[in-house]
């Protein structure tokens, strides 16, 4: 099963500080990068969403279940796969405290074991599609490009690190899961990460407003 990404920026009652923000053009990418990741971010803690799966708040505490039979190939989702690597995901992320774990029977020779959230998971926790774990700010390091290449369209390019990375996610076994999102192994384990963008429109005088920025990535 393909790993998915999808983008969301966090923009709610920013909404409005942000337009404020990239309504006036100005040469100082790095300045104004970080200030866009900040507004998108403001506790600091919200950059990266790590998707555990479609658990939603009301299914807690929730027991895990065995799905077998043979995969539907006019199906594009991957059920069985899906369970499976939720199960997997639960049960590491109760090796990090952020579940608890109990064994509360089996399905044949199978365990079953029921999770909920501690207080420590409560802290990360955001329930977008799921249960999701977040973490992180953004800091920018210095701007590598600036891509003018689409007609009305500038993207530019950058280097960061992570800060307010907590433990947890510095786990190999979790953060290996999640190929499909660029530079979490770096950012995780304090590396200089290259290939942040941002994305912008530019106006018909000749401002730029932001379209996709980095902070608010939820990674499936």
């Amino acid at each position: 099963m393909k790993t998915q990404i999808k983008k969301v920026l966090i923009l709610g009652s920013s909404l409005l500080m942000l337009s404020l923000l990239t309504g006036c053009d100005f040469t100082d990418y790095k300045t104004r990068i970080q200030r866009e990741n900040d507004i998108n971010n403001p506790t600091g803690n919200k950059s990266v969403c790590l998707r555990v799966g479609k658990v939603y708040e009301d299914m807690y505490p929730y027991t895990i279940q065995y799905i077998e039979g043979e995969i539907d190939p006019d199906d594009a989702w991957d059920k069985i796969a899906a369970n499976n690597e939720l199960n997997l995901k639960l049960s590491l992320y109760a090796k990090e405290g952020l579940f608890t774990e109990e064994l509360v029977g089996h399905d044949g020779d199978k365990p079953l074991y029921r999770y909920n959230l501690t207080e420590e998971g409560r802290k990360y926790v955001d329930w977008w599609g799921g249960t999701n774990f977040c973490f992180g700010r953004v800091v920018v390091d210095k701007i590598r490009k600036i891509d003018n290449k689409d007609n009305g369209k500038r993207t530019v390019y950058f280097d960061f690190h992570l800060e307010n990375v907590p433990n947890w996610i510095k786990n190999k076994d979790i953060y290996s899961l999640y190929k499909g999102y660029g530079g979490l192994k770096e950012g995780v384990t304090g590396q200089i990460i290259e290939g942040g963008a941002h994305y912008y429109s530019i106006s018909y005088d000749g401002t730029l407003r932001l379209k996709i920025g980095l902070s608010g990535a939820y990674v499936l």
